[in-house]
């Protein structure tokens, strides 16, 4: 079940960072403010696609169904908090080592960054839809 949900939160990672270049290459009137939050947005994305990709890959290694995914959860979450720069996925990674690694938790850290990805997608496309809007 999580590793599916894994899969599908790194598809929607990928799409917020395609999405994102296609809007900024056709952007009228690109600035340094746009740049950053695309910036932003990418390195989001990315965390988001690398944080689901590596239990999927760890889960290939668990051989003990119990202990195993404990492990895999475990090394995600360890390995997840020297990347995120939300502080709010940190906290819930923090919370899943301290209490025991459970994969519910590390979804819900891994749906914060998304969260975040998709508003910055947002600001990013908020003038240029209020610019379509006047016209």
């Amino acid at each position: 079940m999580e590793l599916d949900i894994l899969m599908v939160i790194a598809e929607v990672a990928v799409a917020l960072a395609g999405f994102s270049a296609v809007v900024a290459n056709f952007s009228g009137n690109w600035t340094a403010a746009k740049s950053q939050q695309l910036a932003n947005l990418l390195i989001q994305s990315g965390i988001a696609l690398f944080a689901s990709m590596v239990p999927l890959i760890m889960s290939q290694k668990a051989d003990n169904v119990v202990e195993g995914y404990r492990f895999v959860w475990w090394v995600s979450s360890a390995s997840y908090i020297f990347f995120a720069t939300f502080c709010v996925a940190i906290l819930a990674l923090v919370y899943n080592l301290y209490v025991g690694p459970q994969g519910w938790i590390y979804l819900l850290a891994l749906l914060a960054n998304v969260a975040y990805a998709f508003i910055s997608f947002c600001l990013l496309i908020q003038p240029l839809v209020k610019g379509n809007v006047e016209t």
